[in-house]
């Protein structure tokens, strides 16, 4: 006859049963800290030439780790572009549609076309296909294995 005994059942009970917490605590620790490093890959490499290059900043600014948690999920990623009307352009492409640029506060607009300065009170500007230029999603692709390795690594170290 083969029998089994576990001393220290409540022990490993109760081990088991602060199992989940745990693993949800490493889970978002680790989700944290990879969409913090998300956020900076993006920014000092996507959007400082690889990509984009940087003119004002002003995207670069925008851009921030992404952390959310449910009674279900733990998540973590990069967002950007919020307050910066050409961040989805960039990332997605698309068409600009036909517009009139209209000198508001000042009483010209000043172009250098073919080295020859030129004046305008107003400018029609024809529909622009912009090409994608994927800083987001592209550097989640490109970043994903290093997160998914160092998830499964605090994970891993939560069970033991």
């Amino acid at each position: 006859m083969i029998g089994m005994q576990i001393t220290g059942g409540a022990e490993v009970i109760e081990r088991l049963g602060a199992m989940p917490a745990k693993i949800r605590a490493a889970a978002k620790s680790s989700l944290g800290i990879w969409a913090t490093e998300l956020a900076g890959y993006i920014k000092a490499e996507k959007l400082s030439g690889q990509v984009l290059n940087r003119r004002s900043g002003a995207l670069s600014r925008s851009v921030y780790p992404a952390k959310s948690e449910t009674s279900t999920s733990v998540s973590g990623g990069a967002r950007a572009g919020l307050d910066v009307p050409y961040a989805k352009i960039h990332e997605y492409g698309g068409l600009i549609p036909a517009h009139q640029v209209v000198a508001i506060n000042a009483k010209a607009l000043c172009f250098s076309v073919a080295g020859v300065i030129r004046f305008a009170k107003s400018v029609q500007i024809p529909d622009v296909q912009m090409p994608e230029r994927s800083y987001m999603r592209s550097s989640l692709k490109e970043q994903a294995p290093e997160g998914i390795a160092q998830l499964r690594a605090a994970v891993k170290e939560a069970i033991l």
